[in-house]
């Protein structure tokens, strides 16, 4: 739910974000900051623009007492969301009224009072991205402002950009790994600090942080840091020839993506258990009865049939036939694949891929997409044993 909502808060889909900008930052700057930076930002602007002194500084303990909310809401809509509230010395009655404000401008109720009482940050995260998404309330550019926003050129991820980078980036990002979020895959593994967390992540005390440099301020630390990380790759047996901790630091995109992707393999081979390739084929073919594939480069797939009879039959009730087009033509094609992620999104699983990468069949993508549709299968068959 976090990836879904807070997706589209970034500055290159709402450009508006800028004007949450600090004194003396760029776009560029913008560019780096999180979902959560950014609406803990755009939360203190609207606080300001009502003229009250509090200010938050996290989604979790600073809006347990509903003020903040209450607030903001009444920045967005001044004829629809009173601060009455905030008489209320009751703050689960106070926190319930504060949802009934957000739902009279069409603000979903994904919290409970208790929720927000209690100062839970993940589901105050997910509450404050729907207010966000809803009604943000920044003032849209001038025409000056478009013309200086299109100069600067944010590169659209899935057309002009690495749709490998873009995957790869998300999965990390989606690791929630405390202060970790990367808005540049090649840029920000260059300390080496991302990877080895991601190592960490993986496994448990794979890293020796004793000897790792937190704040690497030059070249000759980073590489230090890039270099062990490299150490540790090929202790939980990453095969990396001709690898080495400076192509971290000199960005070596190529060398960098061949590291990622493994680490990303490790991660699904973790989730699909003891299954092979081999195994995780044999166990899709079970499931599909026209045809079979052969393994997962097979370009059958391309159509999209294969993968929508496989979802079918894990759960037949996700997919209208009716809309499946047959996939003769590149945009029957194309509406089938986009079908497949809304489906295995609506399941429950986190898609990093875009279509592109189901019509061309690519193989680490589908590799991931075979993975994350056998997790959703154990999980529901899992929860209809319970």
């Amino acid at each position: 739910m976090r990836l879904c909502l807070t997706k589209k808060i970034s500055l290159k889909d709402c450009p508006e974000i800028m004007r949450l900008a600090n004194e003396g930052e760029s776009l560029q700057d913008m560019l780096k900051l999180p979902p959560e930076s950014i609406l803990i930002r755009w939360l203190n602007f609207h606080l300001k623009k009502v003229g009250t002194e509090k200010q938050v500084t996290n989604l979790g303990s600073d809006l347990k007492d509903s003020v903040a909310l209450i607030q903001v809401l009444h920045s967005l809509d001044k004829d629809k969301c009173s601060t009455a509230a905030l008489g209320e010395s009751d703050l689960v009655k106070r926190a319930d009224a504060t949802i009934k404000t957000a739902e009279s401008i069409e603000i979903p109720a994904l919290v409970r009072p208790a929720d927000i009482v209690s100062g839970n940050s993940k589901l105050l995260t997910i509450f404050v991205a729907e207010m966000f998404n809803t009604r943000h309330g920044l003032e849209q550019l001038n025409e000056e402002e478009k013309e200086a926003f299109e100069k600067f050129g944010i590169i659209d991820d899935d057309v002009e950009g690495s749709r490998e980078e873009r995957s790869f980036r998300f999965w990390i990002n989606s690791l929630n790994i405390e202060d970790v979020y990367i808005d540049n895959l090649y840029d920000d593994v260059s300390d080496g600090l991302v990877v080895l967390k991601v190592l960490d992540k993986l496994q448990s005390s794979s890293v020796n942080w004793k000897i790792i440099d937190k704040k690497p301020n030059n070249t000759y630390k980073k590489g230090i840091n890039c270099g062990e990380a490299i150490k540790v790759c090929q202790k939980l047996g990453l095969k990396l020839p001709g690898i080495s901790g400076n192509d971290f630091v000199t960005g070596n995109k190529k060398n960098i993506l061949a590291v990622v992707w493994q680490l990303v393999k490790l991660h699904y081979t973790k989730i699909i258990g003891s299954l092979s390739e081999d195994d995780l084929v044999k166990w899709a073919n079970n499931l599909v009865a026209d045809h079979k594939i052969k393994n997962l480069k097979d370009k059958e797939m391309s159509d999209g049939h294969y993968l929508l009879q496989v979802l079918s039959s894990i759960e037949p009730r996700a997919i209208d036939w009716d809309i499946v087009k047959k996939g003769e033509a590149e945009e029957d094609k194309e509406n089938n694949a986009k079908y497949i992620v809304s489906i295995v999104r609506k399941l429950g699983g986190v898609v990093f891929c875009v279509w592109e990468d189901l019509v061309k069949v690519d193989y680490k993508q589908t590799f991931i997409l075979f993975a994350t549709i056998y997790e959703l299968d154990q999980q529901i068959k899992s929860g209809a044993a319970a």
